[in-house]
């Protein structure tokens, strides 16, 4: 099993804490490529699962040659490309063996893929892009016309396919590739041209003119939560995607674009790639576009209050426009750049506490540079004042807001039944924080143990079965949050659940791994949750 680490320790560990529960991963070898993540991704991995074979890199080479390098240092008869944001089932290893054994003239397999709601994931089997199937896709025509062999072929829709249907395909989702070490190795590895996005689709594409098929096998089921690494820089990540797209169409337009001429093709991805960066660039710039109007909007009222009162000239009047508009240019240049340098525009950087401290350098910058300034020497202390009122105005909002849509949605929708997997001290505690929901009924507990002793309740409420029987209880019991406050292996019943019972409104939230090392005194209050759906 080769994986690629770019920053994505927590994730790895839950994929890898499915893989030992998973049939066959005593025979398996666990190599992890660190493409310069530049952290303690190394420690916080091997102190949890000291055997995988670790290859660190100086710099970030992309996913395609990372998985090249593993390959040359893998041991073993087949070969899986497996993305660090997945989780597999009990069954995964043993039915991608077996298929390819099975089968020597498939080339790559890959498995049915579920997202974190236990929605089928179209993109795990897909045709090559050409210019109708990608224009459909793009557009949105795919999906006004599910049912629609001609413009559903992108990702084959499940409306005409059925995703229980095992099949020959073009390509399968690189987040699960399965393949002989063998054929990998003949036809050349990965094509490095491609950093990220792409070679999954040219590895398939190689392989299929080898001679050897593609094949999609949903005998067994991963979730996938979908770019980890790439969803911490969007907008890098939709460029990297284009460009990749760009590549494929040049290397094998004789193939699949051939009514076409190259220019149109690239001309075409280009306009995609514009219309969907610039949405990304215009959501990522609410928070500036916000900062600009509560910016100028004070200062213009701190300036009016100022002078109006005095019955001095406007200082907006005709004759000062252009001091002005350069003052409310400085004075937001200031601002803006100062936020982008310390980080308050990235969500992952993002506190109170940095946009305050922010705020405070860039009036201190801006009022020292209006000191030299002669000609705005008249508006100082409305700059001072207004310097005071951004210091609670850029924070406050920043705060309120989201409080205040939480708030929202808490009178909105309510919390509905539920269901708790667990019988530890943490259980316990969340069972007590659920009582003070209002909105919440508690229907029963979930054992966790398989082999241990069940009783009939747990902290007064009835225990339901065992988390094997998971899918029965569901079907049984209706709920709308499951909360998994347990350190035994979950995730099989979990994936078993989403891809076989038809759950809707399913939420489903669970206790991160490193709490159930404290003692029950320093568990923290309210039990922090991460949600299934990322």
């Amino acid at each position: 099993m080769i994986i690629v680490n770019y920053k994505v320790a927590g994730e790895i560990c839950q994929l890898l804490r499915s893989l030992v529960k998973a049939e066959l991963y005593e025979a398996a070898e666990v190599i992890i490529v660190d493409n310069a993540s530049m952290d303690n991704s190394f420690e916080i991995i091997t102190a949890e699962f000291p055997r995988i074979n670790w290859i660190p890199l100086k710099n970030n080479i992309g996913f395609g040659k990372a998985c090249n390098v593993a390959s040359q240092n893998a041991r073993g008869a087949f070969l899986l490309f497996l993305n660090p944001d997945t989780l597999v089932s009990q069954n995964t290893l043993r039915v991608a063996v077996d298929f390819l054994q099975s089968h020597p003239d498939v080339g790559i397999m890959g498995p049915k893929i579920i997202k974190p709601d236990g929605r089928f994931q179209p993109q795990c089997r897909r045709s090559f892009p050409t210019p109708l199937n990608a224009f459909a896709y793009f557009t949105g025509l795919s999906r006004m016309f599910p049912k629609s062999k001609v413009l559903g072929q992108y990702n084959i829709s499940p409306l005409y396919i059925s995703p229980d249907i095992s099949m020959e395909v073009d390509a399968v989702s690189g987040s699960f590739m399965f393949m002989r070490e063998a054929l990998f190795s003949e036809i050349g590895g990965f094509d490095g041209s491609f950093f990220m996005y792409g070679e999954d689709l040219d590895l398939c594409a190689r392989v299929k003119q080898h001679g050897n098929k593609v094949w999609y096998q949903p005998a067994t089921q991963i979730i996938h939560f979908t770019g980890q690494s790439c969803t911490k820089n969007m907008l890098r990540s939709r460029m990297a995607f284009y460009n990749a797209m760009i590549l494929f169409s040049k290397k094998y337009h004789h193939s699949y674009g051939a009514f076409f001429p190259g220019w149109f093709i690239t001309l075409g991805t280009l306009a995609l790639a514009a219309l969907n960066i610039g949405t990304i660039a215009l959501k990522s710039s609410t928070a500036c576009f916000i900062d600009l109007l509560l910016i100028n909007s004070t200062v213009w009222a701190a300036t009016v209050i100022r002078f109006y009162p005095l019955h001095i000239r406007d200082p907006y009047a005709s004759g000062n426009i252009l001091i002005m508009t350069g003052m409310h240019v400085i004075i937001s240049l200031c601002y803006l750049l100062t936020f982008a340098f310390r980080g308050v525009y990235a969500s992952k950087s993002y506190s109170a506490h940095n946009t305050f401290y922010s705020s405070l350098i860039a009036s201190a910058i801006f009022m020292s540079g209006i000191f030299f300034i002669q000609s705005m020497a008249f508006s100082r202390v409305a700059f001072a004042a207004s310097a005071g009122l951004l210091l609670l105005l850029l924070t406050g909002w920043r705060t309120l807001l989201p409080r205040s849509i939480k708030q929202f949605k808490r009178w909105i929708y309510t919390t509905g039944d539920v269901i708790i997997v667990g019988n530890s001290p943490i259980a316990s505690a969340l069972i007590k924080e659920t009582e003070q929901d209002k909105t919440a009924l508690i229907c029963g507990i979930v054992w966790p143990d398989d082999d241990a002793s069940m009783p009939g309740e747990f902290e007064g409420y009835p225990v339901l079965g065992r988390i094997g029987a998971l899918s029965s209880i569901l079907k049984r019991r209706k709920a709308d949050l499951i909360l998994i406050a347990t350190n035994a292996p979950w995730y099989s019943g979990i994936i078993e659940t989403l891809s076989f019972v038809p759950v809707k409104h399913l939420k489903i939230r669970w206790v991160p791994h490193t709490l159930f090392d404290l003692p029950p005194e320093k568990i923290p209050q309210p039990v922090p949750l991460n949600d299934f759906s990322v």
